[in-house]
């Protein structure tokens, strides 16, 4: 699935279609959201809001599209495909961070595939727009250029701790990243597909659904009324860090 969903009702429902940022009551959040609001009108206008449903393409790694995407709700996967055909998910993207900020680094195309864990609701926003920034606004510029930074470097860090250890360590790891860049109210966090889980950290799929089943007979790992997870990070990392 690759398609775009139509452009969604802001959390004010009285604006649709353009992103409107001036008016966004989760612009701190976003990628604009140190921007004055004098430039929106006329730097802003391009960007769009849209919706994407789970599962589907946002864009497709080696494409030259010149857009990036600033996540506003939902959780996004970006993916490698190797040579042989398999698939490992490098990099895991929330609220309030970018997508396709390579194309800002002298990229000319997407490094992976970026596609939506659940529902996601983003502004893309055409590179050019960005571009502005360097001449017009120097200091929001170097805002965007060091969330790139911060994000390369949070992926260097997750691939170190998700790739080492036992399938029983790396599970472990796994549940305390989403738990502590992905929980949301009540501490409640999206459980990615065994699927994606083995894709993140390398191992059998079946061997995620034994150590996952083994977590919930612990008492470590909860499913919540909502389908969401809550986990004892506790213990979570007495098993992580064992030797």
């Amino acid at each position: 699935m690759n398609k775009e969903l139509d452009k969604t009702v802001c959390t004010n429902v009285e604006w649709v279609g353009r992103a409107h940022c001036d008016r966004c009551h989760i612009r701190r959040l976003m990628f604009f959201s140190e921007l004055p609001d004098s430039a929106f009108e006329h730097l802003l206008q391009p960007v769009d809001q849209f919706i994407h449903a789970a599962g589907s393409t946002i864009f497709e790694a080696g494409t030259r599209k010149k857009f990036i995407y600033s996540i506003r709700r939902g959780m996004v996967k970006l993916v490698h495909t190797a040579e042989d055909g398999t698939n490992r998910i490098v990099r895991l993207i929330g609220p309030g961070s970018a997508i396709g900020l390579e194309l800002l680094d002298g990229a000319d195309s997407y490094h992976h595939s970026a596609i939506a864990i659940n529902q996601v609701d983003l502004c893309k926003i055409p590179v050019p727009t960005v571009e502005q920034l360097e001449s017009e606004y120097p200091e929001l510029y170097q805002h965007v250029v060091q969330q790139l930074q911060d994000q390369l470097d949070l992926a260097d860090q997750w691939i170190v701790a998700l790739g080492a250890g036992t399938a029983k360590q790396r599970v472990a790891q796994l549940l305390l990243v989403l738990d502590k860049f992905f929980a949301e109210n009540n501490d409640e966090f999206i459980l990615l597909s065994r699927e994606d889980m083995a894709a993140m950290i390398g191992i059998a799929v079946e061997t995620v659904s034994r150590m996952i089943a083994e977590f919930k007979r612990q008492k470590i790992l909860y499913k919540t009324d909502n389908n969401l997870y809550t986990c004892n990070t506790a213990e979570l990392l007495k098993i992580a860090q064992q030797d």
